[in-house]
C-alpha cells in the first residue's frame, strides 16, 4: 500500500510538473507573440500631425521666452533658459517647410534629446500620448517630398489621421551639418 501510495504520489508530481511546464511553454508563446509596442506624443504643426518616440523627450514646455539669436540659419527659432543652460529650439515647420503661424496659448517646446545632441522642438500643440504597435508603423510613401521625407520614420493611423513619426536623430543630424 506504501509502495501504491508513493508511485500515485510520483505520477501526481510529474502530472504537476508537465502541467506547470506547459503553462509556462503556453506564457512565453504569448509574450512572444506580444507585438512591441511605441509611446509616443502626438503633436501638432499648422493642420498636420506628427508624433515623437517618449524616450527621446526630456521634458515638454510651455512656451518660453525665445531669444532670437543674429545669423542663425532661418530653422533656429532662438535659444531658452532651460533648467540653467542655454537650448537651442528649432522651429519644425521651417525644416517641413510648412506655413509659420504666430504663436498661441496651445503652443509648447518638447526638449529632446538623443546621442548627446539636444534641442527644443516649437510646435503648435501637444495632444496625446498614445502607444502603437511597430508593424503598425508604415514606410513614408514616394509622394511626400524628399526634403520632408527624410526627418520621418514613417506613418501610422491615429483616431481616423496620419500621423508622421519624426526621426529625432535626423533633425539632430541637419542641426549638426547645416547649423
Amino acid at each position: 500500500m506504501e509502495k501504491e501510495l508513493s508511485s500515485q504520489r510520483g505520477e501526481d508530481v510529474n502530472e504537476t510538473s508537465m502541467e506547470r511546464v506547459e503553462e509556462a511553454e503556453d506564457l512565453y508563446e504569448r509574450k512572444e507573440r506580444r507585438e512591441e509596442m511605441l509611446p509616443i506624443v502626438i503633436f501638432r504643426l499648422s493642420r498636420e500631425w506628427y508624433g515623437v518616440e517618449i524616450t527621446k523627450i526630456k521634458e515638454i514646455l510651455r512656451k518660453a521666452r525665445i531669444t532670437l539669436l543674429p545669423s542663425s540659419p532661418e530653422y533656429i527659432a532662438g535659444i531658452i533658459n532651460f533648467r540653467g543652460n542655454i537650448l537651442s529650439v528649432t522651429d519644425l515647420k521651417a525644416i517641413l517647410g510648412l506655413p509659420r503661424d504666430e504663436p498661441t496659448g496651445g503652443t509648447r517646446i518638447i526638449a529632446i534629446e538623443s546621442g548627446g545632441l539636444e534641442t527644443g522642438l516649437l510646435v503648435d500643440e501637444v495632444v496625446e500620448t498614445i502607444e502603437v504597435q511597430r508593424s503598425k508603423i508604415e514606410p513614408v510613401p514616394p509622394p511626400f517630398p524628399l526634403e520632408r521625407r527624410k526627418y520621418l520614420e514613417g506613418l501610422f493611423r491615429w483616431d481616423n489621421r496620419f500621423v508622421a513619426l519624426l526621426s529625432v536623430e535626423r533633425v539632430l543630424e541637419n542641426k549638426v551639418s547645416v547649423g
